[in-house]
């Protein structure tokens, strides 16, 4: 075997130089792409926790509110103090001053405790879920009460869209 033909098989090294770098390149596109892929993840993950936070608080305050009102039994069941609007009674600013605290002794009429209730339900509203409304409504049918309560969430700026919450009770 001559020297020159033995050459002439071998592959040139000039051919081999920069495969590495391009398997390198390749594989830090393709780690990049994975990592981009989890942080869209954890983004979209991150959002619907709030979601399910808020619609969670929703639900406690509704049940709370649902609470009181079978707590003040006999007024709830014949007056109809414990109705409320969407827009009403909104508190514009969560200030520990503003809480209200006017039965907090026990002297007030069952009149009085709808009104502090109501007062109280849309204070926590604007404390623990900004931007959110609630209203109290009832219908009367063969003589048994059925309260609404109606959370709503106008524009709170989430990308998953939050749907009402509604509790019905029955008296």
């Amino acid at each position: 075997m001559r020297l020159k033909d033995f050459h002439c098989d071998e592959k040139s090294p000039e051919k081999n130089q920069g495969v590495g770098l391009i398997e390198v390149l390749i594989s830090l596109l393709v780690i990049t792409i994975g990592i981009l892929g989890m942080a869209g993840v954890h983004s979209s993950s991150l959002q619907y926790n709030q979601s399910s936070y808020v619609q969670s608080q929703a639900t406690f305050l509704a049940t709370d509110m649902l609470d009181r009102i079978q707590a003040n039994n006999h007024l709830a069941k014949s007056g109809a103090s414990y109705q409320v609007g969407l827009n009403d009674l909104e508190y514009s600013q969560c200030v520990e001053s503003g809480y209200p605290d006017s039965c907090e002794a026990g002297n007030c009429s069952p009149e009085e405790m709808a009104a502090y209730d109501i007062l109280q339900w849309k204070f926590q509203l604007r404390c623990q879920i900004p931007g959110s409304q609630g209203s109290i409504t009832y219908q009367d049918s063969d003589g048994v009460r059925t309260y609404i309560i109606r959370l709503s969430f106008p524009e709170m700026g989430n990308r998953v869209p939050l749907s009402d919450v509604v509790l019905r009770g029955i008296l």
